[in-house]
């Protein structure tokens, strides 16, 4: 008898996205691999929510989502893979974010850009992380916003979050 653990409730994050028209671009000091990763994970794995995504071919200051990467992190994101960060909130609102950038850490390589990308776009449309180990759910409980590369998509219940949002 196989037994499982029931999905773990990550938290909606603090900040979200302020509509569920969610543009990107990605910025030339992407690698091929930073850039494929945010491009696969925009059309895969947030792509099938009720969130709809485009790309920039220039950025501009209505982009939601503006992806680059640093060789010069400060602090605690030396550490980081990447990091996600509200830039520009909706005038008024203490919760709805405007712009976000998505920042890659050119110094801490990642096996798994879809996955990573995967991972910070959520924070993006207001995911948290989720607990637990992937390899511990059933697939449709796995999720990207777990620690470890090894998850690309969302969780259902990750997906019923923003479904329920936008």
């Amino acid at each position: 008898m196989l037994v499982t653990q029931p999905a773990s409730a990550n938290s909606f994050g603090p900040r979200f996205a302020d509509n569920s028209a969610h543009s990107f671009f990605f910025d030339d000091d992407l690698s091929s691999g930073q850039r494929g990763g945010m491009d696969w994970a925009r059309k895969n794995s947030l792509a099938p929510t009720d969130m709809t995504t485009s790309l920039d071919s220039r950025y501009n200051n209505k982009v939601d989502v503006w992806a680059y990467s640093t060789w010069n992190p400060t602090g605690d994101q030396r550490e980081w893979y990447a990091w996600t960060t509200c830039v520009k909130m909706v005038s008024g609102s203490s919760s709805k974010c405007d712009q976000f950038t998505i920042v890659f850490n050119n110094k801490v390589p990642h096996s798994n850009y879809k996955s990573l990308s995967c991972h910070e776009i959520g924070h993006s449309v207001g995911l948290g992380h989720a607990s637990g180990e992937n390899r511990n759910y059933t697939s449709a409980n796995r999720s990207c916003m777990r620690g470890g590369p090894d998850h690309n998509y969302y969780a259902k219940h990750d997906k019923n979050h923003i479904n329920g949002r936008y």
